[in-house]
């Protein structure tokens, strides 16, 4: 049997089409595209592992300082004749923690006179440590929240920072360790108020 050129051309190409296989550079596209799509993952894993967590921190924050105010407004507090004047907020800035504290007083003082945070003992109720890629900073312009305290009935509201009262008010922001991610501006008025 004599074979044809044209016969052995054609039977070439028809061979080399039905292969079964990749080729290396078909491999390399696909492992580039998949390297690419991981790598946009995982740093959107961690910036998103980052805003979970400073939501949380703040969210924490802000639920105490509501605690320390329904604390202060409760109906038991009031009625009671104990040395407890109120309820606050304090924020260690170097700790990089909060507490919730109770001011007590001398039995027979008057909770409606006290002017000043430093006036009362603070007695912790809890303690709040933040993670560890958190932080508490001042925001520019305004004072820094240090210390916030509930008096009822009312309540007064005195909102300290550096160890005086502010009469208006005064913010915090909760930022990541290296700045990339900050919160809105927590803040605390005279007025009660509590702007987040």
């Amino acid at each position: 049997m004599a074979y044809d050129k044209k016969t052995v051309h054609s039977s070439l190409f028809t061979g080399n089409r039905s292969r079964n296989g990749f080729t290396i550079i078909e491999i390399i596209v696909v492992l580039g595209i998949t390297a690419l799509l991981s790598s946009i993952l995982i740093s959107y894993n961690n910036i998103s592992r980052q805003q979970i967590s400073l939501y949380v921190e703040q969210m924490k924050f802000i639920q105490t300082i509501f605690r320390a105010k329904s604390l202060a407004l409760s109906p038991s507090l009031q009625l009671s004749n104990n040395s407890i004047c109120g309820y606050g907020v304090h924020i260690d800035y170097g700790a990089t923690n909060y507490f919730l504290f109770s001011c007590n007083v001398p039995q027979g003082t008057n909770c409606q006179n006290i002017n000043s945070i430093s006036a009362c003992s603070q007695t912790r109720i809890s303690t709040s440590d933040t993670d560890n890629n958190i932080r508490f900073i001042s925001q520019s312009g305004t004072p820094r929240l240090d210390d916030v305290l509930f008096i009822p009935p009312d309540p007064i509201t005195l909102v300290s920072s550096d160890g005086a009262i502010v009469a208006d008010r005064a913010s915090v922001i909760v930022q990541t360790q290296d700045g990339s991610l900050s919160s809105a501006p927590i803040s605390v008025s005279s007025a009660g108020l509590i702007d987040f």
